[in-house]
């Protein structure tokens, strides 16, 4: 039998924050780059036409949007340095980071489970939860290795009803 309560570290690693960090900060740097020294048109696809001006707002909106990401990537890293988030399975409930930057915890009654299911999106594992008429999500890569979200899984599934 397992031991409760057990703790899992639920974080972004660093090097994903780096990783994201430095290739939205290149995608805007370029795409700004671009606005500033653009004078011709753009074709999208062959189906989208874009004059020089047209074109200048879009590299601007996508060097906007690559920014933004920046600040996101930033904003998770300093969410991760102040307040270092954990997956709990408690003795009756599972203890769930979730909500915009994951600083609401939801607890989650073993008893309140409806079912669990494992889907793959681009080679990213997802673990969803039903319970109390809500849908909650565990993402593998925010753990610290496969084998704690393998665990997490495991103990979850048996815990929902066949």
């Amino acid at each position: 039998m397992t031991e409760l309560p057990r703790r899992f570290p639920y974080n972004p690693s660093w090097r994903v924050l780096l990783g994201c960090a430095l290739f939205f900060g290149a995608c805007a740097a370029f795409m700004a780059y671009k606005a500033t020294h653009n004078s011709v048109g753009l074709i999208i696809n062959r189906i989208i036409t874009l004059g020089p001006t047209g074109a200048t707002v879009f590299y601007w909106v996508i060097a906007t949007l690559g920014g933004m990401f920046v600040l996101a990537v930033l904003l998770l890293a300093v969410r991760r340095v102040v307040g270092h988030r954990v997956l709990e399975l408690g003795t009756d409930a599972l203890l769930l980071p979730n909500g915009f930057l994951q600083i609401k915890i939801s607890r989650i009654p073993y008893a309140d489970i409806q079912g669990v299911s494992e889907t793959q999106v681009s080679g990213q594992t997802f673990l969803y939860l039903r319970a109390g008429g809500r849908k909650f999500t565990i993402t593998a890569s925010l753990f610290p290795n496969t084998d704690s979200y393998a665990f997490v899984r495991d103990f979850l599934t048996s815990r929902a009803p066949r």
